[in-house]
């Protein structure tokens, strides 16, 4: 399990750059997390979860998990059909992209790309077809836990985005004034937009009258 505190240098220093995101971390509170020990599983995962709500994502992903005798490995999706992955209710272009991965990656050499910078394992990924920016951004997020990372394309984020600060993240002067006061620790700002949509406080209404703004 992680956990993200709000005592921790990184959050006191967002907090004290960016107010509005202050306010978000302390309704949250400290932000504790699942962590994936198989990277295969988490890249897998994210390629379902792509353009899904993260209910249908985990749904699809637990059908997966259960053809595959109760753990996503490389190993157990190469047993596989394409067919069968399909079942699990996801489309064409996604079960291919899972096999693709199969036939690509060992759980070694996924683990292995700790040691590469965030530009080289994306461009390790996406030597895999149907891996694109957003799935490796998950992918250095969520498994490898780097700190820096903003995924700009993301829907879930520009959705807690604009309810937050009433601009659209791709908006470059909202880049410029909000997204670069995150820098070093953009993935906690992540974190905690997701958290918000999970939470539901971004449909509770506006975040001036959730979060007392």
């Amino acid at each position: 399990m992680g956990c993200i505190e709000l005592a921790s240098p990184e959050v006191r220093r967002l907090a004290e750059r960016d107010w509005r995101l202050a306010q978000l971390m302390a309704r949250i509170g400290d932000l504790r997390y699942g962590e994936s020990d198989s990277a295969f599983a988490q890249l897998t995962h994210s390629v379902i979860e792509q353009m899904l709500s993260m209910k249908a994502g985990n749904t699809i992903n637990a059908r997966l998990t259960d053809l595959c005798d109760g753990r996503v490995t490389p190993e157990g999706v190469r047993a596989l059909s394409l067919d069968q992955i399909r079942s699990c209710g996801m489309a064409r272009r996604k079960a291919e992209t899972i096999l693709s991965l199969a036939g690509a990656w060992t759980e070694d050499s996924l683990q292995a790309l700790a040691q590469l910078s965030d530009d080289e394992v994306r461009a390790a990924l996406y030597r895999t077809k149907g891996i694109g920016r957003w799935t490796a951004d998950m992918f250095l997020i969520f498994h490898l836990g780097r700190p820096d990372v903003l995924p700009l394309e993301d829907g879930a984020v520009r959705q807690a985005f604009l309810w937050l600060y009433g601009v659209p993240i791709t908006d470059p002067a909202a880049q410029a004034l909000v997204c670069d006061l995150w820098h070093p620790n953009a993935s906690i700002p992540v974190r905690y937009l997701y958290r918000a949509l999970n939470q539901g406080l971004v449909a509770a209404g506006p975040a001036a009258e959730v979060l007392g703004l």
